[in-house]
């Protein structure tokens, strides 16, 4: 039988007897007595002691299973390693150098021995107060990521930093004017119109419960998990901020607020003329060098695949089948709301996403506790009482776009037929 299997079977029993011990004083309405309670101490005694060496021995299964086989080269697998995963290292070691206490160098050498580029980084980290500050290159190995699972990030939005919280950023709202005159006469005088966007930096965070037993774990899996945690919570919540935000002083602008003239209200099943009009909206915008793109709800994919013309040829399967629409890219993006209206009221989006902008104004941000609690729906769960470590990451950033008439929306699409 397995080693750590036993152990586990051997603590359950010793639980079980104590459990019995317990049962049979409080059914009699009475304490233990001098020989019971020594019994019972020795049996929690044994109880600790096996729980003591089932961590132990899977700690180091799990360092003996990051370990390199003979011959493998250990800096080729560093420099291979992928997106992320040393950010979530990073995390891994920082978290747990700040429950037991321990130089945070000293945990990444025990956890990850072949890994120098994360001990290096380390000693970049800042910690105290029970929390932790990712350094700014483990910052930028989660941008790339989330530039591929983020939905808005993936269109080629612009990017900005935020070094003091803000930006205005000035924009030209008219252009000079240029007329042929005749030879010795005066040339008109013209005045270009400037306008300006200013981003303030908001708080997006959120709290991640881990398991202790996850955090200990060095394994390549368990490292997946904290970084696709982390990614998949920021990117999230940064595309359905990207159309909905409220813009209000605690959320950044999306879409939908920005852009509200330019909504077209279709209150009916999607066709193809309502796309051509999205189409032909855009096309009537001074853009230079425009690349659209399309975020459509996944439920509408049917739909538009399915369009045929009058003489019965599919309308867009073609193209769909290279990922575009109407000639230009699309992506799916089931953070579009859907209703729960008979109809099933959605959404389309398209627009030229370089005239998003994104403004960032500080690195990763994340602090610890084992002692805290968190809300699961109505419940509040103790880290404590579950053997968990709670991990809150900060980002501070804001959205808005450079020019309105760069997006277009489709309101009210019918999704499914009313019964």
């Amino acid at each position: 039988m397995d080693k750590i299997l036993a152990m586990k079977q051997k603590r359950a029993e010793l639980i079980k007897k104590m459990r019995a011990m317990v049962e049979a004083a409080t059914s009699a309405t009475r304490d233990f007595n001098d020989d019971e309670k020594a019994n019972y101490e020795q049996l929690r005694a044994e109880a600790a002691a096996l729980a003591d060496n089932i961590v132990r021995e899977e700690e180091l299964r799990s360092l003996e299973g990051d370990m390199p086989a003979p011959g493998v080269n250990t800096q080729a697998q560093e420099r291979d390693l992928e997106s992320g995963i040393r950010a979530a290292r990073f995390v891994k070691v920082a978290l747990l150098a700040s429950r037991t206490h321990e130089p945070i160098r000293d945990v990444a050498e025990r956890m990850y021995p072949a890994d120098s580029r994360l001990r290096e980084a380390m000693t970049e980290g800042v910690a105290g107060d029970g929390g932790v500050t990712v350094p700014q290159n483990l910052y930028d190995e989660i941008i790339p990521l989330l530039r591929q699972t983020s939905v808005t990030r993936s269109l080629g939005v612009t990017n900005l930093p935020l070094p003091n919280g803000n930006l205005t950023l000035v924009k030209q709202t008219g252009a000079a004017n240029f007329k042929w005159v005749g030879e010795n006469k005066p040339i008109a005088n013209s005045k270009i119109a400037m306008g300006n966007i200013k981003l303030s930096a908001k708080k997006l965070s959120g709290i991640i419960p881990l398991s202790n037993e996850l955090l200990r774990d060095s394994s390549l899996v368990a490292d997946r998990f904290v970084r696709d945690e982390m990614v998949a919570g920021i990117a999230e919540a940064e595309d359905i901020t990207a159309l909905y935000g409220t813009g209000n002083e605690n959320a950044p602008s999306g879409i939908v607020t920005v852009c509200a003239d330019n909504k077209i209200d279709v209150g009916k099943a999607l066709t193809a003329d309502v796309l051509y009009e999205m189409v032909g909206k855009l096309m009537a915008v001074k853009l230079t060098n425009p690349a659209f793109a399309w975020r459509i709800p996944g439920v509408l994919w049917a739909t538009i695949y399915g369009m045929q013309s009058a003489a019965g040829n599919y309308i867009f399967r073609d193209e769909m089948k290279d990922g575009k629409l109407c000639g230009y890219p699309f992506k799916i993006d089931n953070n579009i709301k859907v209703g729960d209206d008979l109809n099933g009221k959605t959404q389309i989006f398209f627009g030229d996403w370089k005239h998003f902008l994104i403004g960032t104004e500080s690195a990763l941000q994340i602090s610890v506790s084992t002692d805290a609690s968190y809300t699961d729906g109505s419940k509040s769960v103790s880290a404590f009482e579950n053997d968990l470590t709670l991990m809150r990451a900060i980002v501070r950033e804001d959205f808005n776009v450079r020019y309105k008439e760069a997006f277009v929306f489709a309101d009210n699409v019918f999704s499914k037929a009313s019964e």
